[in-house]
């Protein structure tokens, strides 16, 4: 079973690109941080988010707002240009839930 929830605050705006194909691929990084912990440590999560639900976090979703996700973790592995071996770790979304909007403008 790989699954996991993360409730964090984005580290700054959600960048977007597309497919050849049109399909929307956005990523973002949480801040979360650690309650349990003496020091007040934040970990930072990378998320990407796929197709319609990548438009809407485009759209809606600002540095500094709180979002929960829920959905897998991907471990990828490369070399980098020192010859060191990098095992980065990202969050695949299924689900982004926002829980904070955007003020409306006063009309």
């Amino acid at each position: 079973m790989n699954n996991i929830n993360l409730i964090g605050r984005l580290t700054r705006d959600p960048e977007v690109r597309r497919t050849d194909e049109g399909r929307t691929i956005c990523t973002f990084t949480l801040a979360i941080d650690d309650t349990y912990s003496k020091d007040d440590r934040t970990d930072f999560m990378r998320v990407v988010v796929f197709g319609n639900q990548g438009d809407i976090c485009e759209r809606y979703l600002r540095k500094g707002f709180l979002a929960g996700v829920s959905g897998r973790i991907r471990t990828d592995q490369y070399t980098d240009s020192e010859g060191i071996k990098r095992y980065p770790v990202e969050v695949t979304a299924e689900r982004v839930q926002f829980l904070q909007w955007p003020e409306k403008e006063a009309a």
